[in-house]
C-alpha cells in the first residue's frame, strides 16, 4: 500500500480552501466600502465647515442648498440661535447624513499677540 491522500481528503481540503478564499474576498469588499464611506464623510465635513464659515463671514443666515458631486450641502439657521448656522452634508441618495456642522459667529475682537 502506498502513502498518499484519498479523494475525500482532497475534496475536503479544496472545500476549506474555497471557503477561506471567499471569506477573504468578502472582507476586501467590505473594507473597500468602508474606505469609500470614510472618504465621503471627510469630504462632506470639510466642505460643510467651509460653507458654514462663508455663510457666517457674509452674514447670510437664511436657508439654502448646494449640490456637490458626492451629494448635497443644506444649511439653515441653527436652533440654538445666537446667529449660528447649521450645515448638513447628505449623500447623493438623500438617505444618509454624512456630516453635520454648527458654527457660531465670533464674539469680540482678537488681538495679535505679537503686535501692538
Amino acid at each position: 500500500m502506498k502513502g498518499g491522500f484519498t479523494l475525500v481528503e482532497l475534496l475536503l481540503a479544496l472545500l476549506l480552501l474555497q471557503i477561506g478564499l471567499l471569506a477573504t474576498a468578502g472582507m476586501i469588499l467590505l473594507a473597500q466600502r468602508s474606505l469609500v464611506r470614510a472618504e465621503l464623510v471627510v469630504r462632506a465635513t470639510l466642505e460643510a465647515e467651509a460653507v458654514a464659515d462663508s455663510l457666517l463671514g457674509e452674514g447670510a443666515l437664511g436657508e439654502g442648498a448646494l449640490a456637490r458631486p458626492w451629494g448635497e450641502l443644506r444649511w439653515e439657521p441653527a436652533e440654538e440661535g445666537g446667529g449660528a448656522v447649521r450645515v448638513v452634508g447628505v449623500s447623493a441618495t438623500g438617505l444618509d447624513t454624512l456630516a453635520g456642522v454648527t458654527a457660531w459667529p465670533l464674539r469680540g475682537t482678537f488681538r495679535d499677540p505679537g503686535g501692538s
